[in-house]
């Protein structure tokens, strides 16, 4: 009898989790573009003037 050990998947190149991990990463991208996002972080960029 062969000794035959059970095949390993590796996660990270299954078509499902890499399709979460685009969708997590496009999110993640997607809340950094926000305005309300942005007002929370530090800018170095001087204040805008109002007028």
């Amino acid at each position: 009898m062969a000794d035959s050990a059970p095949a390993v998947v590796r996660l990270d190149s299954h078509p499902a989790f890499r399709s979460a991990e685009r969708r997590s990463r496009e999110f993640q991208e997607a809340m950094r573009r926000h305005p309300s996002f942005q007002s929370r972080m530090p800018s170095s960029a001087p204040a805008l003037r109002l007028v």
